[in-house]
């Protein structure tokens, strides 16, 4: 008779495992992973977080001082080529007067103390194209800041949308090593129960915490993950290392289909680098018409107003003219330098040549970089549809073996193989994911351009 109750005790505890299919601690909730995360939902979007890199950035800061720079620099080549007005006032004392000897008799021509007070316009007539070269030049410098500064922009975003993506994927694999220890919990729960009754060895409970604990040791992990991410993204915006973290959720397939050609003609068209390599080549070639100009005269046009006299107001001059005007056209042309200014055209043809192969090299580079990216993205693009087919199976396989091992039909080392397989599913997804975001935000730079904006 004692057996007998034993046994219905044995049956009735089973029966009621078989009739809850979720534990108290939320097993059935924890199979299902939640991909909302409150963290992201009312922090700085990707557009935010770039406006910030911008704005803080210390290398924009010096582009732009750069650029301010150069357009100076124009603005003075420039006025180089207009009219030029100085004066100057001198004095020179003599210690005994000035005279000459006419017919025997002596006449001063100038006293002890000479004043004289000068004004001068000056403009420049022909140098040979040495002032129009240099202006040009001076503009191209202008041109090759402000492509400096794209450059460097380009490179903040990309640096900013990585770091972006890097902790998104960091957050979700946090959130994932909770989800895999609130299924562990549940599964530990199971066997506990089924131990407790008899119809579960030791092994399978001792198995059951040693799975538990090393998905503690993962979250452990995840956590040290997630603050270096966030580290890396404050560095990026120039905040605090420490600073709060908190983004939107914008890690999301993006689904675009692009072709390499139109790729490279794009990157041509726009990318920063390139615009810079074609600019100094065209400064090298105003550089060498500098350097020509030494072959030519030089011709200015000078008109002159002057004042001379005794005073120091220069109002009295007992001793000729008071004041004088006059106009110069005052050529002047090197004939012989020992060859110097052939040897400084040599020097700037070589740099032009220089400059010319430094543009090809750019462009086989930026060749590269536009292929490189695009097989990168297209390898990410297959590996999330890879990835997202595994989880979908891993999910299911989960579900089946944890429903098996409730009925008994299947073992704790499947269940907790199941559960591993499915941590691992999520885990490549959401890393398959950030890897193409971050492989896209690798070929827009590489481009020079948003690919959302991309019209095939």
């Amino acid at each position: 008779m004692i057996k007998t109750t034993g046994m219905v005790s044995v049956f009735f505890a089973v029966f009621c495992l078989l009739l809850c299919p979720v534990s108290s601690k939320g097993a059935g909730q924890a199979a299902l992973y939640d991909n909302k995360v409150n963290d992201l939902q009312q922090g700085m979007s990707l557009k935010e977080c770039i406006s910030i890199a911008l704005s803080k950035n210390l290398s924009i800061l010096k582009r732009q001082y750069e650029q301010e720079a150069a357009h100076f620099d124009s603005e003075a080549t420039w006025k180089q080529m207009l009219p030029r007005l100085s004066t100057g006032y001198s004095y020179t004392g003599r210690r005994d007067a000035a005279t000459v000897v006419i017919f025997g008799h002596s006449t001063t021509i100038s006293g002890h103390d000479d004043y004289r007070w000068d004004l001068n316009i000056q403009q420049p007539i022909f140098y040979g194209g040495l002032l129009w070269n240099r202006y040009k030049a001076a503009k191209i410098q202008v041109d090759l800041a402000s492509l400096a500064l794209s450059q460097a922009r380009n490179e903040i975003v990309k640096d900013t949308k990585i770091a972006f993506y890097q902790v998104l994927k960091a957050m979700r694999l946090l959130e994932e090593a909770r989800a895999a220890i609130r299924r562990l919990r549940a599964q530990l729960s199971d066997v506990q129960e089924f131990f407790n009754i008899g119809l579960r060895p030791r092994t399978d409970l001792l198995q059951s915490q040693v799975e538990l604990s090393q998905g503690r040791l993962q979250l452990v992990k995840a956590r040290h993950e997630l603050e270096l991410a966030k580290n890396r993204l404050n560095l990026v915006l120039k905040r605090p290392l420490d600073a709060p973290v908190i983004l939107k959720d914008e890690m999301k397939e993006c689904h675009i289909d692009l072709d390499l050609d139109h790729l490279y003609r794009l990157a041509f068209a726009i990318r920063p680098e390139v615009h810079q390599a074609q600019k100094v080549v065209e400064k090298a070639e105003h550089e060498v018409r500098i350097a020509k100009s030494d072959f030519f005269p030089r011709i200015d046009l000078t008109a002159t107003y002057s004042k001379e006299g005794v005073t120091p107001d220069v109002s009295d001059n007992p001793y000729g003219d008071h004041d004088m005007a006059q106009v110069m056209l005052n050529a002047t042309w090197e004939l012989f330098s020992w060859g110097s200014s052939r040897d400084k055209v040599a020097a700037a043809e070589a740099r032009l040549n220089e400059a010319r192969a430094s543009l090809q090299d750019v462009k086989d580079h930026v060749r590269y970089e536009v292929k490189n990216s695009f097989m990168l993205l297209k390898d990410a693009q297959e590996g999330v549809l890879v990835a997202r087919s595994a989880l979908k199976q891993a999910e299911e396989d989960y579900q089946l073996n944890r429903a098996r091992y409730r009925q008994q039909l299947a073992s704790n080392t499947d269940t907790l193989d199941a559960q591993s397989r499915l941590t691992r599913a999520r885990s490549d997804y959401f890393s398959a994911l950030a890897l193409e975001l971050s492989a896209l935000a690798q070929l827009e730079y590489a481009v020079g351009k948003e690919m959302t904006h991309v019209q095939d």
